[in-house]
């Protein structure tokens, strides 16, 4: 059995960024990445247990409406970690 995900490709297509909040986060191989707790004027806010990312805007791939999709796989997503 086949399933397809209907994903927004164009970021532009994502006007009010707000929206995202409280949103699943996934990267390119599918690694679940928690929830958008904020957004700035360049980026995505993403909580996954204590570790915090802020991930740039332009690695978001697409958002189908309860998941944002990233253009990057999972190894990357750590080169936005915050550290405190």
């Amino acid at each position: 059995m086949l399933y397809y995900i209907t994903v927004t490709t164009m970021v532009e297509a994502i006007l009010d960024w707000d929206r995202l909040r409280l949103k699943c986060v996934r990267a390119k191989d599918m690694g679940d990445f928690g929830n958008i707790i904020a957004t700035d004027k360049d980026s995505i806010i993403v909580m996954q247990g204590r570790h915090e990312f802020k991930v740039p805007k332009s690695s978001v791939e697409g958002y189908n409406g309860s998941e944002v999709f990233l253009n990057i796989p999972s190894r990357e997503v750590y080169n936005f970690e915050v550290k405190t």
